[in-house]
């Protein structure tokens, strides 16, 4: 006969404490269940188990949970660490294994309202709600790519560069999402990316998504008075000096829309455009009086496309003359459109005037020592953004390179006295159309703006999703699901791109006003919101962001400057070949565009592949490490 030892007194009472915790949980995730039932009722049948999750998963992330889950490791249980998908289920089975492990210590009988309704299969549960997942990320991303589950989004550069040959070369490497962005060109050239696209998926026989991104409310920096237009190019060299790869100079014809008009940009008169052919040569001395020569190798509709082996720069405007088969045909005039070239010099100490009213920008006048004589004014392009700036509250320029705060706020004149608390030089240059963050102000500045609404009906007609930018509230969801109606087009797939302090701090609202209307994925937009939250807590909220959508089973796009230096040089840093193989805890990840986004894009299918070995979500999966053993017997 066995005889069974007394239990540990202090042993069970720490079980019996750890299971009251969880009921209060229970309790909590229930109440907080109930009041929500009318938004949860408004949600499809098809997604409200995950409308649910997402209300239990924020019902259990109102407490501190850390010493609760010391606890529950300590005691050889689930510590809820990896309980985003299924908080109710794995809140179940931890109070399930408590009743077993009190039950074999001899403890007391539960009372009935203190037992957990159901016996959960917490295992089933997880199943489930990954099923839910990757069916959701089907929904709005398209087909599961064949060698690996995390997708990859490339945007798409001007439309003059991304012809077919370009989609080829994407799809080959791995691309599953086309992004266009519409704060850049217009219908027509977004019409010729999406014929590319076609064509290049009908001759590789390979699936992609069309996402179109809205540009949303840009508050940017005005133009600056005195400011100069340089366009300029330089081709890839070796560490010798020999060109490796001419550069690409595009001259357009000055009648077509500007590709992106913060940039510096060759120009012909559409009659002198008219005249050339591919094979003419172009030559001219630059800005420096240094001889140019621009080999004409294309035209398209509004685009010529040349080549130069040597770095160039125009000021302004060039006489050019035009060579056909060796003999001079013509002068031209070749004019840089767009692409400010003034300037504000910034230094920490500085006061600055912010301006909400139209006009030009200008930069201090100084003594010999540097000292400010007369401030500088910085204008705003977006005036409305301004008009709850107070007293106290920062202001960012240029990504955050530079630091001001409000020193006085006079409203009457549309003007705003600011102190420079940081620069990331000496000497910054704030540049015309330079971004404006107001990371301490709550602006009423809808996400969807009037440009949006006429790029809509495009949108609309042509894209398998649209993504909303700065977008800060369930307002500004419910905004754009109207002109979805509108436009017909109810069910086209939405994107929310996180991109503020305030559509981070709204981000369950959000969710649960969209999940109103699937399929939905999330943007982590890293470069706004680092800049808004601040570069040290990035990561932070990256993790929460990506732990909401894992609740609510919406697929988290990851995004800003994945791989960027491989993509624009050819080589990448360590770091970010480090932060694209976490970029695996999303369901998809976003490159920009750049001369080697092709090898950016197979390098992070590789990355990819590999990392979905080791992980998935949270969690770490134990494959067999090919390292060298300790051998027979033992070192």
């Amino acid at each position: 006969m066995q005889i069974l030892s007394p239990p540990d007194e202090q042993e069970l009472a720490r079980l019996v404490a750890a299971r009251r915790e969880l009921l209060d949980l229970a309790r909590n995730l229930a109440e907080l269940e109930a009041g929500m039932r009318e938004a949860l009722e408004r949600v499809p049948s098809a997604w409200r188990a995950s409308a649910r999750n997402l209300v239990h998963y924020i019902a259990l992330r109102q407490h501190d949970l850390r010493q609760l889950q010391v606890e529950l490791a300590g005691l050889g249980l689930s510590s809820l660490g990896r309980s985003e998908s299924c908080v109710q289920s794995s809140l179940r089975q931890v109070m399930q294994r408590l009743d077993e492990a009190l039950v074999l210590r001899g403890a007391p009988g539960l009372a009935p309202s203190e037992q957990p309704a159901e016996t959960p299969n917490e295992a089933g549960a997880r199943e489930a709600a990954e099923s839910l997942l990757h069916q959701h990320t089907r929904e709005i991303l398209g087909p599961r790519p064949a060698d690996r589950h995390v997708y990859i989004m490339v945007t798409a550069p001007p439309a003059a560069e991304a012809d077919r040959a370009w989609m080829e070369r994407l799809l080959c490497a791995g691309m599953n999402v086309l992004r266009i962005n519409c704060a850049h060109e217009g219908p027509s050239e977004w019409q010729r990316l999406l014929t590319a696209l076609a064509e290049a998926k009908q001759a590789t026989q390979r699936e992609c998504r069309v996402l179109m991104d809205l540009a949303g409310p840009k508050i940017r920096t005005g133009s600056i008075g005195g400011g100069r237009h340089i366009a300029t190019w330089k081709p890839q060299k070796d560490e010798l000096g020999a060109v490796q790869t001419p550069a690409r100079v595009l001259i357009r014809r000055a009648s077509a829309p500007e590709h992106e008009p913060d940039k510096a940009e060759l120009v012909l008169d559409d009659a002198a455009f008219a005249t050339l052919q591919a094979g003419d040569e172009l030559s001219f001395r630059d800005a420096r009086d240094k001889r140019c020569r621009l080999a004409l190798r294309e035209i398209q509709p509004d685009t010529l496309v040349c080549s130069s082996k040597r770095r160039g720069y125009v000021l302004e405007q060039v006489t050019v003359r035009v060579a056909r088969r060796g003999k001079r045909i013509a002068k031209l005039a070749l004019q840089v459109r767009g692409g400010e070239g003034g300037f504000i010099d910034v230094r920490a100490g500085d006061e600055l005037i912010l301006s909400a009213r139209q006009g030009s920008s200008r930069g201090p006048k100084r003594d010999a020592t540097g000292r400010v004589l007369k401030r500088g004014v910085v204008c705003c392009t977006l005036p409305a953004a301004l008009a709850l700036l107070d007293v106290g509250q920062r202001v960012l320029f240029d990504d955050g390179k530079i630091e001001t705060v409000v020193k006085k706020a006079k409203k009457r004149q549309n003007a705003y006295l600011l102190t420079v608390l940081r620069t990331q030089k000496s000497t910054s240059k704030l540049r015309a159309e330079k971004g404006i963050n107001l990371p301490d102000t709550i602006t009423k500045i809808p996400a969807l703006t009037d440009e949006d609404r006429r790029a809509l009906g495009f949108v609309a007609e042509h894209a398998d999703a649209v993504s909303l930018s700065f977008v800060k509230s369930p307002d500004d969801v419910r905004t754009l699901h109207a002109e979805l109606d509108r436009l017909g087009r109810p069910n086209i797939g939405v994107v929310l791109k996180i991109e503020t302090r305030a559509g981070f701090e709204n981000l369950p609202r959000i969710l649960l006003e969209s999940l109103q209307r699937p399929p939905l994925a999330v943007m982590i937009a890293r470069g706004d919101l680092a800049v808004e939250v601040g570069f040290e807590r990035l990561a932070e909220l990256q993790e929460e962001i990506l732990w909401l959508c894992e609740a609510c089973h919406v697929p988290a796009i990851w995004a800003t400057q994945v791989l960027d230096t491989l993509a624009r040089t050819g080589s990448p840093s360590r770091a970010e070949v480090t932060d694209a193989a976490a970029s695996v805890a999303a369901e998809c990840v976003m490159l920009n565009k750049g001369p080697f986004v092709d090898q950016a894009v197979l390098a992070l299918s590789d990355i990819l592949r590999r990392m979905e070995k080791h992980r998935y979500k949270k969690r770490s999966l134990f494959r067999r490490l090919r390292v060298s053993t300790f051998g027979e017997h033992g070192a």
